[in-house]
């Protein structure tokens, strides 16, 4: 036994740095650049069914002659006669050279080795190498099933026969892709040298095995070369995979990249029927159906919108609030019997499906004949990119318009619905211009279309004393709204109040509601204050796409002072007469005024109050669409622009 280990060790050459430095050279300079090529998937199949006998351990040796039987009559199939031949030959005299240290031969057997497959394409060289390896070893690997615990040797031969296999896998995909000067070739030349490394260490090892078994033991040196190898393959497989991820990415941002000028070109000539639009969007090019009607529970291909106006709700993952909704299922049932509008709900995005079932259920009960895009596939990546950019989605529901003839009427229908109502949706920004200059900023616009089941209009028409008030601290509210009613009823004034809440709808202000109503502070609606804000925040986006200029503009300055409200700490109000406002400010200064003055004192003083104890505060969403670069501060008496910020916000309490 220890002659044979002598003889092993004496016949396994241990390369050196500078071994595998000019051996690297070689396999380089020699390499053909008339390359042969070979039809490598038959000989990767070949490799990976002989090759796993070792690594996979459920396989018995009746199995095993089955398997390696196969391979090769698979491998005689798959190619013509001349080929198999060929290939057959090649792989013999390869065989030949990675056994020959293991019989005595003293040639160095890597630099023959890359000289043999010189004229070989890098993706052969490596295969032709493995499946020689693979035949030449054949009978080891007919062994059956070995314990490689019992064997150091043999747990290191596993891992290194894997790293092959996968380091041989990301050649072949590499080699597949198209020459690309970002692709680094020297990362496949390298994988292929380590390869031919590989098989010529694992042969003494296989030969150590057969003669002395579970006894066989590696040398500190053997031990460090296969590590030494091992690490190498990782690394080229670690390249080789980064390189494949950046191509991936290319030819995906490249397919992105035509397919968005595509739809660039599609809206920006004059459309004479919406078909088009509709396939370019849905990306129907393959044929699918990608509709499914909600209410039939069918299927249906884009022809079924042919001629009809369509209303696109864009959403990420069916994320549509109630309020969307709300306006859309009276949008449908106020106009289906004036113009035909097919609604469309598109989601950007993966969408869980039990948030799917919701949504189908939940449109069903409302008898809500909508269709649903059927899967998100259908949807190209360069559609999100035009719907982003273009569109200006930012994840908040939109509402694009198209016309029959796929004319793109709004591209976000919903802040003029919240501001003029259920309207026809094919007027144009110019008649959206004429129903703004006919607009008067006062508490009539902000109510018009969302009083309901309340009192505010009335009071408007009468022209009494409305005050409205927001806020979260409740301390506040019932301080200012008793002082308030107190001076109200000394002055013989009688005073509506209504509570409006804050935009968003924290735990803090749906309390407030419930302890206004229990201690009857003042009115108080809900639903009317959701709207209300609703509404203020579709004025801006309207407003913004129609004004030119927003510091001259009285409504823009309006909306914008009851915005910067609604960031207030400590509360706000703001009072009118009729729909005239007359006065509004922050919670702290009516305070003030209301226990130093009468009613009618408190109006004149905070008007004139020092434009030092303003502090405005504006918390835009990126959601409301256009953003002015400048902002000017919303009091009157202020000059100064405001300052931009930027702010994260994760929930609303």
């Amino acid at each position: 036994m220890d002659q044979f280990m002598k003889l092993m060790r004496d016949e396994h050459r241990i390369f050196t740095d500078k071994d595998d430095n000019e051996m690297m050279q070689l396999i380089m300079t020699t390499h053909s650049q008339n390359c042969q090529m070979v039809d490598v998937e038959p000989l990767l199949e070949l490799i990976k069914d002989i090759l796993n006998l070792f690594t996979t351990t459920t396989i018995t040796t009746t199995t095993n002659i089955a398997v390696v039987g196969n391979a090769m009559e698979s491998l005689k199939r798959k190619t013509s006669a001349a080929t198999f031949e060929a290939l057959v030959k090649t792989i013999h005299e390869i065989s030949c050279k990675i056994s020959c240290k293991c019989t005595g031969e003293k040639d160095n057997t890597m630099s023959s080795l890359i000289k043999t497959l010189a004229s070989y394409s890098w993706d052969a060289k490596v295969l032709l190498v493995l499946a020689a390896f693979a035949v030449t070893y054949r009978g080891f690997f007919l062994l059956g099933v070995v314990d490689v615990n019992k064997s150091k040797p043999l747990e290191k031969l596993r891992i290194l026969i894997e790293a092959m296999e996968t380091v041989i896998e990301c050649v072949v995909n590499v080699c597949k892709l198209p020459r690309q000067k970002s692709l680094d070739q020297s990362v496949v030349q390298t994988s292929v040298y380590w390869t031919f490394r590989s098989v010529l260490a694992c042969g003494p090892q296989i030969f150590g095995f057969l003669g002395l078994g579970y006894e066989y033991t590696l040398s500190r040196i053997e031990d460090e070369d296969l590590s030494k190898i091992w690490n190498k393959l990782n690394e080229s497989h670690g390249y080789l995979k980064e390189q494949l991820q950046s191509f991936t990415r290319y030819h995906e941002e490249k397919i992105i990249f035509e397919y968005y000028q595509e739809l660039v070109q599609i809206f920006s000539i004059i459309p004479t029927d919406n078909i088009e639009i509709l396939n370019a969007v849905l990306n129907t090019k393959y044929g699918l159906k990608p509709l499914f009607q909600v209410t039939s529970q069918k299927m249906f291909g884009v022809e079924e919108l042919e001629k009809k106006n369509v209303l696109l709700l864009i959403s990420a993952d069916l994320n549509i609030y109630r309020e969307e909704i709300g306006i859309l299922v009276d949008l449908y049932k106020n106009t289906k019997q004036v113009s035909q509008y097919e609604l469309v709900c598109l989601p950007l995005g993966k969408t869980e499906q039990s948030k799917r079932d919701d949504f189908v259920d939940m449109l069903m009960k409302k008898k809500m004949p909508w269709y649903l895009v059927h899967h998100e596939h259908v949807i190209n990546l360069a559609v999100f990119k035009y719907i982003r950019e273009v569109w200006h989605f930012n994840n908040k529901p939109i509402l694009v318009v198209l016309d029959p003839q796929g004319r793109i009427i709004s591209h976000n229908a919903f802040p003029r619905i919240k501001v003029w109502g259920g309207i026809d949706l094919s007027i144009t920004i110019k008649t959206e211009v004429q129903l703004w200059t006919q607009a008067t900023w006062g508490l009539q616009l902000l109510f018009q279309t969302i009083d309901r089941g309340t009192n505010i209009i009335q009071w408007i028409n009468e022209k009494r004393f409305i005050c409205l008030y927001g806020g979260e601290d409740i301390n506040w509210i019932r301080n200012f709204t008793r002082k308030a009613r107190a001076v109200a009823k000394k002055a013989n004034i009688q005073l509506e109040m209504v509570y409006m809440g804050a935009r968003y709808q924290t735990k803090r202000v749906e309390n407030n509601f419930a302890l206004i109503q229990k201690e009857k502070l003042s009115d108080c609606w809900p639903d009317l204050a959701s709207k209300f804000w609703v509404r203020l925040e579709g004025m801006w986006q309207s407003r913004m796409e129609t004004t030119s200029s927003i510091k001259n503009d009285e409504i823009m300055m309006g909306i914008t002072s009851m915005l910067t409200f609604d960031g207030s700490e400590n509360g706000w109000a703001l009072i009118s007469r009729g729909t005239k406002i007359e006065v509004k400010a922050k919670g702290d200064v009516f305070l003030n005024y209301f226990e130093r003055y009468d009613f009618m004192d408190v109006i004149k003083y905070v008007k004139e109050q020092d434009t030092e104890l303003h502090c405005n505060r504006l918390i835009l969403p990126l959601t409301v669409g256009k953003i002015p670069e400048e902002m000017p501060c919303p009091c009157e008496k202020c000059p100064r622009l405001m300052e931009k910020f930027v702010m994260y916000r994760c929930c609303n309490d």
